[in-house]
């Protein structure tokens, strides 16, 4: 049997198997499209004697010279144990072949092959191809590289060779064995060879993109022929072509490209798993290779019986399989002793990462077994050996100085740092793997050592706790668990204290079924109050009163006195323990905690109740509808029930679903009143009482004049601020008078000023407004020819209503009021109606600016109190500005709309005039008020904000030129009202004399040269009016 190596299972995850052989050195080299197979289980056999060398010879029970891959305890057996021993003995073996060459001295080329191929012969190249006629085994090229030498040539035609040159039937029995031709031994020894030398040129350069290994010149060297070589990229081979994760673990193999070029028209072609061809040169030799040479050329005979001999020396040498019972296999193949951790032994048949998670152990014969009585792997002794030291940087690539002396690999991890030498002098230089920096001629010029970043102290294991004196106890809403002495000694760590109140501890923690919810901890000893809160804790300023009875800050009576003389003890403040003291804290009195009896409470006699009905405003009514009581407790929904004489209500299912308590004697005789429900009833103008815009009374009692704008109460009663009645209103609502609508409506006029029905008979004419803009307009109910907005611009008059024209008839005319009176009153009216508008415009300003000046004047005295050095003057103009441009806008409107009242400026015109003869009406009294009103509060709020802030200086610059936004809309506001009604300036003067406003009006009027220019305009009789000028009017 062939040296048996280790093989791979098809399919090999990305983590690979480092292969154990022989120290001639194992060689990976894998097809990047085909895997090596698995190994299948090892069957004991009976060795199979070749009887005949030249021709294949059957299986056969009787001894023959085949090497056995295995090594034997037994001495006796010393040609089956040199064979084994030379399986696992590669670096021996090839130390024998040097004696060998030297014995010899001058043997042919052909026997010192023979001896090497003896020293180990690799049949995997001979897996996967069939066996052709004659017993020959043919490459892909078609030349022969093996033939059978067991079995019957002529039934093994076609089967495929296995591994180690076995053939297998179905079943898996052994039928055959091939042997590989010298020929093709020594063409893959050489290509072996080859590699071994390119390979250690490999070792140390990292894989780049594309699974290639390129050399410092950017040539293609070498390239990845095992596993995923973009998962590699940045990984380097060892000097084996091996590339180890950090665990260790063999993740992929590389090839250089030289080699890959030559066996593709070698060996390699004739291969057809593509996946061998780099196995252990240092294997077993085969008999088969003895034989061979025996047949080619005698000397190499001799050569090979001294091989043998040597084998058998160095076999003597070896430990007994025996010292391997117990031990276990790693995942690199290595039997390791594990009281020294050297490797003593190592696998040669078996899948040692699956011996490794099955965690199986040797027996006395090297072997291991699975559960089921299989031998699923053997293992051999090795020579022993001194292993010395690894050096301190083995396994670590990519070694460089950087700053500050620290030595990195090449993921940048920081694992030495110089400790001889200049380190910023080796900058950038790399450090071998004994930590050596040389120069470029090899010299040591610094020196590094190991560094290991010290393991963070571990932190010491908490005292474990009693927490049983816990136990049962439970914790408040501020996650306190409080001890029999009434001070806490545990808190909650864990947990919502306001859920986990009241809920008992349990082992140190608070549960909510299985489900812990809660943790607590005790307090320690020297963070725990040493006495309990006082009687007065919580409660703060206690002091005693004249009673001996003490007093919080509300009023409340919370304790009285219980030592001490009342006297000395009044005023005086009390703690939270209940002692009163002095100034200087001595002890004068001591109180304890009280509360005044309760009164008893009369229980009330509801028994009035009893058999009423609850309705749905929630009052409870007898028949009649007179209230008795009303709903405590239900909702409206309990109307139609029936109250108890104990004023409860019951539900079908006989429970109690509300109370009802008595209605005050007041209010339970008290009807209501005619306005009930009308809040905001007030009076109007005319003597009428409005509620949202609607008459619905009118005043019955009192001057309606006087009465207007007060509010209404639910009895028809219009009260003063004191609350004195001073009028009386009742029900009222005038009668709503059927509108009749024009028979012009909607008709439109024509080009000849007629308005025509649908059948086109004229049934008006226009006789008031210009024609030619009129034409299509549309007549509103009225018979007001009206534009979109609605606005008269003209008026139509039904042919019926036009007089005709008759010859005057001389009529002898009543005596009445002449023209003049009739135009004088007309005009009257018309002031009246200005004044009313003027008076409802002004009155809305007022109640607008009035809550702008008092927040103006609040700003400026809180600025004033303010201490000097604590004045934010900026401030204040912040809070200010806005107002005053708030007001400012708010008078601007105003004076808008009083102008508006006039746009043409024809009532202007006729008011001088009017104003000498005309007496002032009352809402010409009631609008020179308002003015009056709004002046003073206006000018007030200036006047005063000037002197208040005449000592800010940066106030003062930045809000004196703003007054103006004020003052300037409010005289405007007075012209214009001026120029309307100029008698309602005389009263206006009169009313701000009577305030002692006038000087203040004329020193704005002057400030802001309202006076000349009221002048310049021939408007002087305002000025007089008012008695700016001290002209009166």
């Amino acid at each position: 049997m062939s040296s048996p190596t280790v093989q791979r299972a098809t399919g090999t995850p990305r983590k690979l198997r480092a292969e154990s052989g022989s120290s001639a050195g194992n060689i990976a080299e894998q097809s990047p499209s085909k895997r090596t197979p698995q190994k299948l289980q090892v069957r004991s056999r009976k060795p199979i004697e070749e009887d005949v060398p030249e021709e294949p010879a059957t299986p056969s029970p009787k001894p023959r010279k085949t090497v056995q891959g295995e090594q034997r305890d037994a001495p006796e057996e010393t040609q089956s144990q040199a064979s084994g021993s030379a399986g696992g003995l590669g670096g021996l073996a090839g130390g024998l072949t040097g004696q060998v060459k030297d014995t010899a001295g001058a043997l042919t080329r052909r026997g010192e092959q023979t001896v090497a191929n003896a020293t180990g012969v690799d049949l995997s190249f001979l897996k996967g191809l069939e066996v052709s006629e004659w017993g020959q085994v043919l490459g892909d090229d078609g030349n022969p590289v093996g033939r059978i030498v067991e079995g019957e040539p002529q039934d093994l035609v076609g089967y495929a060779v296995g591994d180690n040159g076995e053939i297998l039937d179905e079943d898996g029995d052994l039928i055959g064995r091939v042997e590989a031709l010298p020929e093709a031994i020594q063409e893959n020894t050489d290509q072996a060879k080859k590699a071994i030398g390119g390979l250690a040129d490999l070792n140390g350069i990292p894989v780049s993109e594309g699974g290639f290994i390129k050399d410092e010149a950017g040539e293609t060297v070498g390239k990845v022929v095992e596993g995923d070589a973009q998962d590699l990229v940045g990984y380097a081979p060892n000097e084996k072509g091996e590339i180890l994760d950090d665990e260790g673990d063999l993740v992929g193999r590389v090839e250089p490209v030289s080699k890959a070029a030559s066996a593709t028209g070698s060996v390699a072609d004739s291969q057809k798993s593509n996946s061998q061809g780099t196995k252990s040169v240092g294997k077993s030799a085969s008999e088969e290779v003895t034989e061979e040479v025996d047949k080619d050329d005698s000397a190499t005979k001799d050569i090979e019986d001294t091989a043998e001999e040597k084998v058998d020396d160095a076999e003597e040498q070896l430990p007994p399989l025996s010292t391997l019972e117990g031990l276990k296999c790693n995942k690199l193949g290595k039997i390791i002793n594990p009281s020294t951790g050297k490797p003593v032994g190592e696998l040669v048949e078996g899948d040692p990462k699956k011996l490794t998670r099955l965690g199986a152990t040797l027996d006395d014969q090297g072997q291991f077994w699975d559960n089921r009585g299989n031998v699923i792997g053997r293992a051999q002794t090795i020579p022993h050996q001194d292993y010395s030291d690894e050096p301190p940087f083995a396994g670590l690539d990519g070694l460089h100085v950087v700053e500050d002396g620290w030595v990195e690999d090449s993921k940048g991890k920081r694992v030495g740092k110089i400790v001889e030498g200049e380190p910023k002098k080796v900058l950038g230089r790399p450090v071998d793997e004994d930590g050596e920096v040389t120069d470029q001629h090899g010299n040591v010029v610094a020196k590094a050592e190991y560094y290991e970043q010290p393991d963070e102290p571990e932190p010491e294991e908490p005292e474990v706790v009693d927490l049983s004196k816990l136990d049962g106890l439970t914790c408040n809403k501020l996650g306190y668990v409080m001890g029999p002495n009434g001070v806490p000694i545990a808190r909650v760590v864990e947990g919502n204290p306001k859920e986990l109140a009241g809920k008992e501890i349990d082992d140190g923690q608070i549960w909510d079924g299985r489900k812990p919810i809660g943790r607590v901890e005790l307090i320690p000893e020297n963070e725990r109050e040493k006495k309990p809160e006082g009687p007065f804790a919580g409660l703060e300023n206690l002091v005693v009163n004249k009673k001996g009875f003490v007093e919080d800050t509300d009023g409340n009576i919370v304790g009285k006195v219980t030592e001490g003389e009342l006297k000395n003890l009044r005023g005086r403040t009390v703690d939270e323990d209940g002692d009163i003291i002095d100034k200087f804290g001595n002890v004068k009195g001591h109180a304890e905690p009280y509360e005044p009896p309760e009164e008893e409470v009369v229980e009330e006699d509801l028994s009035i109740l009893e058999g009423k009905t609850v309705n749905k405003a929630g009052n409870v009514v007898d028949a009649q509808g007179n209230v008795y009581g009303r709903i405590t407790s239900g909702d409206k929904r309990l109307a139609g029930r029936k109250v108890d004489g104990k004023g409860q209500i019951w539900g079908d299912d006989g429970k109690v679903i509300g109370k009802a308590e008595l209605v005050p004697g007041a209010e339970q005789e008290k009807p209501e009143g005619p306005f009930f429900g009308f809040d905001d009833a007030e009076v109007g103008k005319d003597g009428v009482v409005t509620s949202g815009g609607k008459i619905i009374g009118r005043v019955i009692e009192g001057d309606a004049k006087r009465l207007q704008g007060r509010k209404v109460d639910e009895d028809g009663d219009i009260l003063d601020k004191n609350g004195n009645t001073i009028g009386r209103a009742e029900r009222w609502e005038p009668e709503e008078k059927q509108r009749s609508v024009n028979p012009m409506a909607g008709r439109k006029v024509t080009r000849e000023g007629e308005v025509r029905d649908v059948d086109g008979n004229l049934i008006g004419k226009l006789t008031s407004g210009n024609l030619a803009t009129l034409v299509g307009k549309e007549i509103d109910d009225n018979g007001f020819v009206v534009d979109n907005d609605g606005n008269k611009l003209g008026e139509c008059t039904l042919i019926e209503n036009i007089p005709e024209e008759k010859e005057e008839e001389v009529v002898e005319e009543e005596p009445g009021p002449s023209p003049e009176e009739l135009e004088e009153q007309k005009k009257a009216e018309e002031d009246k109606q200005l004044a009313k508008k003027m008076s409802a415009i002004i009155g809305q300003t007022l109640d607008r600016v009035r809550p702008i000046c008092k927040m103006i004047t609040e700003h400026i005295e809180r600025a004033e109190r303010t201490p000097k050095e604590e004045l934010d003057e900026e401030k204040l103009v912040k809070d200010v500005k806005p107002l005053l441009e708030e007001g400012g806008r708010i008078l601007q409107e105003c004076n808008g709309a009083i102008r508006a009242l006039d746009p043409d400026g024809r009532i202007a015109a006729t008011a001088k005039a009017r104003a000498a003869s005309h007496e002032a009406s009352p809402e010409e009294y009631a609008l020179a008020d308002q003015i009056k009103e709004m002046t003073d509060t206006v000018v007030s709020c200036i006047e005063n904000g000037k002197k208040k802030i005449a000592d800010m200086p940066h106030a003062k610059k930045q809000l004196n030129p703003l007054w103006a936004l004020l003052s300037e809309p409010l005289f405007q506001i007075i012209a214009a009202v001026g120029l309307l009604l100029t008698g309602v300036l005389g009263l206006v003067g009169r009313l701000l004399e009577g305030l002692g406003l006038g000087p203040l009006v004329n020193r704005l009027l002057g400030g802001l040269g309202l006076d000349k220019l009221l002048d310049s305009l021939g408007l002087s009789s305002i000025t007089d009016a008012l008695g700016i000028t001290g002209k009166k009017k």
